[in-house]
């Protein structure tokens, strides 16, 4: 919230003016108290005063009451409608009520008044790409520093949306630019440590993610990045520590609490949303190239392959379903014999990649047994329902097997890969994926009125060189 005092504001009585003047400097110290009771003392004397009006506003947000910032903030802006930095700490206020809308219309105020208001066009740029507009977000940032080029959150927010564009070598040099201008930003050396974890730089990452960790003790986030780089550069017990000193911090933290289990040999019953989400919307831009490039992966084609020798050769199916559809690779292997395909998928930017290739009818965000449960949509809709990686993010298969077969027409297809279990039904690994066993899923198919058409084994991914054995199996209803 900007205190910087207005240089436009038109003459007032010069007294007062002078009064507002000697609240603001003392508001500036960090003494909202005494600022507080200056402002007031201006409003008594005269209620339209706009700089009083418009800085105890500010008080009243810096103390957690934005509703009355806003009413301060609203009477200024009626009194004197001129002045940027009104509209500015209206969008701020606006933005901690929840309604960006109006914040960006008056973020857009200011920067009317004011072209150079960086402080606005840096707030609009986060409100922008909050909402998706990416690109507009990237405008808005560089013309925050291109007025303020010694602002370090611009650069550092800059960074963030270069790395939702995929661009994680610009967002490094744009977080580098952040420490530069303040050394002492630990959140800018936790975001360079993510864009370089992302290029594969874990030993790097990792420092700077202890780095953020030195200048802010109780930062959950840099914790956990921390945990995630050390237990992929093969150092579990470490991580292990990184993961419990970050719940600790953050208790509420179940995407953490996924890894903690993974790594002390608790199986779960089912990844967290909130870790899968937060996961593929990271990785969405650079999933395809990173899993076919550097993990090996071919499961949509091996999928198709089990498919057509399941059936003696390619047969075609009217409606499709891919659960867990990321990307779209499945459908893209599938064309030419489904007419139609539907896509389920917890991560919106998921979503929008697979939007984008024109593969798929109808695409929703929502998590597998949510949307094998929707009877308007699923109940006996479905041919082929195919499910690619998804269910390494899925332990227990009893509901989703059982609704899968809600969902399909008798006679129809249900082909999906796993990572494969030698003993037990299911197990959350090391890695926080989890595996299944021939056994369960044979179990699962008995129960949910499947009969097991083939089973194949594969290599789901090479991970660190090593080969991570996988089953695809083709099931089909029973009618």
């Amino acid at each position: 919230m900007n205190t910087n005092s207005p240089s436009d504001q038109p003459p007032q009585d010069s007294q007062l003016d002078a009064r507002v003047q000697e609240g603001l400097r003392v508001h500036q110290t960090g003494d909202r108290d005494s600022a507080e009771a200056i402002y007031r003392e201006v409003l008594a004397l005269n209620p339209n005063h706009a700089d009083a009006n418009h800085f105890l506003g500010v008080v009243a947000f810096q103390a957690g009451m934005p509703e009355d910032s806003l009413v301060l903030i609203a009477r200024a802006i009626g009194v004197n409608p001129e002045i940027a930095l009104y509209y500015c700490n209206l969008g701020n206020t606006l933005q901690a009520l929840g309604r960006v809308e109006e914040a960006i219309a008056s973020h857009r105020n200011a920067l009317r008044l004011s072209p150079n208001l960086s402080q606005s066009h840096n707030t609009l740029g986060f409100l922008l790409q909050q909402q998706g507009h990416v690109e507009d977000a990237v405008a808005c940032f560089d013309a925050a520093i291109a007025s303020n080029p010694d602002y370090a959150e611009a650069h550092s927010n800059r960074g963030i949306v270069l790395r939702k564009l995929g661009r994680n070598e610009d967002a490094a040099e744009s977080y580098v630019k952040a420490i530069a201008i303040n050394p002492d930003y630990a959140e800018a050396h936790n975001n360079l440590g993510s864009a370089l974890r992302a290029q594969e730089k874990l030993e790097d990452a990792a420092a700077c993610f202890r780095k953020a960790i030195d200048l802010k003790p109780d930062f959950s986030e840099a914790h956990s990045n921390l945990g995630n780089t050390l237990k992929k550069l093969g150092r579990p017990d470490e991580a292990l520590e990184c993961y419990q000193r970050a719940v600790d911090i953050d208790p509420e933290r179940d995407d953490i609490r996924h890894h903690i289990a993974s790594l002390t040999g608790e199986t779960t019953d089912i990844a967290p949303e909130k870790y899968i989400t937060e996961l593929f919307d990271d990785y969405a831009k650079r999933f395809d190239d990173h899993l076919t490039n550097n993990l090996g992966y071919e499961i949509p084609s091996l999928l198709r392959r089990a498919v057509d020798a399941a059936t003696a050769g390619p047969k075609t199916y009217a409606r499709a379903l891919d659960l867990g559809c990321g990307t779209g690779m499945v459908a893209e292997n599938f064309q030419g014999i489904i007419g139609e395909i539907d896509g389920v998928d917890l991560s919106p930017k998921m979503l929008e990649q697979a939007g984008a290739k024109g593969a798929y009818a109808n695409l929703y965000l929502t998590d597998v047994l949510n949307f094998l449960e929707m009877p308007d949509i699923c109940t006996g809709g479905y041919d082929l329902i195919l499910s690619a990686d998804t269910f390494i993010y899925i332990g227990k298969l009893d509901g989703t097997f059982a609704a899968a077969r809600r969902a399909i027409t008798d006679g129809g297809l249900f082909a999906f890969s796993v990572e494969h279990l030698e003993d037990g039904d299911f197990k959350l690994l090391p890695s926080s994926r989890y595996a299944q066993s021939t056994a369960y899923i044979e179990k699962l198919a008995a129960q949910s009125g499947f009969t097991i058409l083939s089973r194949e084994p594969v290599t789901v991914r090479i991970e660190s060189e090593t080969p991570i054995p996988g089953r695809i199996y083709v099931l089909q209803a029973v009618g």
